[in-house]
């Protein structure tokens, strides 16, 4: 059966856990010959820029309204026969002919938002799970959320199909510099539910280490917090490809996750993966993907945190190779093949 994918996260971010999930779904269907079409509209998305789509496969659309396209209800009337449609981010198509399937990443809007952004959210994201045939969630815990929030569903529906982790992240010959210092690294949104702010307060305690930000450019009051809290200490990264962060992945102390949500957590995937260890807070999905790897600390405390992050010393081996292991259980193999066989039993 044919397969309609709507790349809009790829004009909602530059970089981001639901691109890299997406682009590594499109690049196995194109490698398999899947009889595909793409909606796109214009980005500068970072993970996109590693495919080749064909042209032809793809239906582009004006982009100067983004903020109400994304709200759009496709109506892709040229397809007359049954296929399958699957949005990046929650729209969906009024198209008769469509069998169709949503993933839902986490339930961030509904847990840490209100307003108007949350109505919006939740008033498109909530059509399309009404909407969707087969529903795919990214880990068992956004699997309880979704039916917290939606206990109306039907557990046969419900695909719980784990993230990946991409072969560019992999541990490197690190030439150790007796002239640089160790540092932490944070990775991802700094949303305040991040606790970004603990992280840079938690660094101010560990003086003997400097911290690495990767993400999206700082605020104003970002930079100001960190100028206050740890001078000359921070650099900010932006940008940066798969290639640049594997090393930076590589020569960190430990990756710092103080998280209080994560539907899934791909950086600590990815971390595993290089054999750097990890310091993460022990809530919501993390438990799940992290396994008996790394270190996970119950609850959102300096002390406990910082214990923990000098915990790590002596038990770099220890710590390499449990992450390791834990990390090999997860591959976008594995997600692409179990989201085809979805597609499938929705074909028959």
């Amino acid at each position: 059966m044919k397969i309609h994918f709507d790349n809009i996260i790829y004009s909602l971010q530059r970089a981001g856990g639901i691109s890299t999930y997406w682009t590594a779904l499109i690049y196995r269907l194109l490698r398999d010959q899947h009889d595909v079409s793409f909606t796109e509209l214009p980005h500068q998305n970072i993970s996109r820029a590693s495919l080749n789509i064909p042209q032809q496969n793809l239906m582009l659309r004006d982009g100067r309204h983004i903020l109400f396209d994304r709200f759009k209800v496709l109506p892709l009337s040229a397809e007359k026969n049954p296929f399958i449609f699957h949005s990046s981010y929650n729209r969906t198509t009024r198209n008769p002919n469509a069998r169709q399937v949503i993933t839902i990443h986490d339930f961030v809007h509904e847990k840490f938002y209100s307003g108007l952004r949350r109505y919006l959210h939740l008033h498109q994201k909530n059509k399309a799970i009404r909407t969707a045939e087969k529903i795919i969630v990214v880990s068992e815990h956004t699997k309880s959320d979704l039916l917290h929030f939606h206990p109306y569903l039907k557990e046969e529906n419900i695909a719980v199909i784990y993230n990946g982790v991409s072969a560019d992240f992999y541990p490197m010959d690190v030439v150790p510099n007796d002239n640089a210092r160790p540092y932490l690294l944070f990775i991802g949104s700094r949303a305040y539910y991040k606790n970004f702010t603990f992280a840079v307060t938690l660094l101010a305690e560990l003086p003997d280490f400097d911290f690495c930000i990767v993400g999206a450019g700082l605020t104003a009051a970002e930079i100001s917090l960190l100028n206050q809290k740890v001078p000359g200490r921070w650099k900010m990264l932006t940008n940066i490809d798969n290639v640049q962060l594997n090393q930076v992945y590589n020569e960190a102390y430990a990756l710092i996750y103080p998280s209080l949500y994560e539907g899934f957590g791909i950086p600590l995937l990815e971390v595993m993966k290089t054999g750097t260890p990890f310091v993460a807070l022990s809530k919501s999905s993390i438990p799940e993907v992290a396994g008996n790897a790394g270190i996970l600390v119950d609850e959102l405390n300096l002390e406990a945190f910082k214990q923990a992050i000098l915990g790590v010393r002596g038990n770099e081996a220890l710590l390499k190779a449990k992450g390791q292991q834990q990390a090999s259980k997860f591959s976008w193999e594995k997600c692409y093949q179990e989201t085809v066989q979805v597609y499938h039993k929705l074909g028959q």
